[in-house]
């Protein structure tokens, strides 16, 4: 068992894996694991990455294997996300991280011990906006207590206990969810009654990184979001 499990999903990026990966592996809190879940990446240098870590003593890595004729089945990060925390985590505490965004170094201590001290099942932290060559824009922090997370907060900035997660069932990884799944997420937890907490620690703990083919760009120019 351990404290905080982080699901880092990939698929074909690897330009800014690695630093996701260590942006997790050099945090300054101890007490968690760290579980790849790769979607069958057809870029090779993807396990290039990821062999130089899968090692590691904190780190779980498993391929989906998917076929490309199903890829197209369901929301493909989502459904990743939750095989690895019902076959993989051991986590109190569950953290998502698309593999080319990045924490902060004080992300998981800071979340925990504020979960901890308030007997939280969700919590958010401020979110920086990085371009391509780590340039913060801007940043996402709505800073109040959220019983509409959706369309307010991404999911790497969000902390959920592993609890809140099994009571939903989980992410919503319907085809029709691509663009955000974690919105349909979020809406499972504020249904049941969750309420996400922001942490104001002044600074960010976390940055997400906007890049033309991402998942996101893809959407918004009406294309696919699984060829890159």
């Amino acid at each position: 068992m351990c404290k905080v499990s982080v699901i880092l999903t990939s698929y074909n990026n690897p330009v800014f894996l690695e630093r996701a990966i260590k942006s997790v592996l050099s945090q300054t809190f101890e007490d968690y694991q760290l579980i790849i879940a790769d979607d069958n990446s057809s870029n090779k240098d993807v396990y290039d990455v990821i062999s130089r870590y899968q090692n590691h003593k904190k780190v779980r890595y498993f391929n989906s294997n998917i076929k490309e004729e199903d890829r197209l089945k369901t929301a493909r990060y989502a459904t990743q996300i939750n095989y690895a925390v019902r076959e993989y985590a051991t986590g109190k505490y569950l953290l998502y991280l698309a593999d080319d965004d990045f924490y902060y170094p004080t992300m998981l201590e800071k979340m925990v011990a504020f979960a901890e001290v308030n007997s939280y099942d969700v919590v958010y932290c401020k979110q920086d906006f990085a371009d391509v060559d780590g340039n913060v824009r801007s940043f996402r922090f709505p800073n109040e207590i959220l019983s509409h997370g959706m369309d307010s907060v991404d999911h790497n900035q969000v902390m959920t206990s592993r609890e809140s997660f099994d009571k939903v069932n989980g992410w919503e990884d319907d085809p029709g969810c691509w663009g955000g799944a974690d919105g349909y997420f979020w809406q499972r937890l504020n249904d049941a009654g969750y309420l996400f907490y922001p942490i104001d620690t002044g600074e960010p703990l976390q940055a997400k990184t906007y890049r033309e083919q991402s998942v996101q760009w893809r959407i918004s120019q009406g294309m696919l979001p699984v060829v890159q």
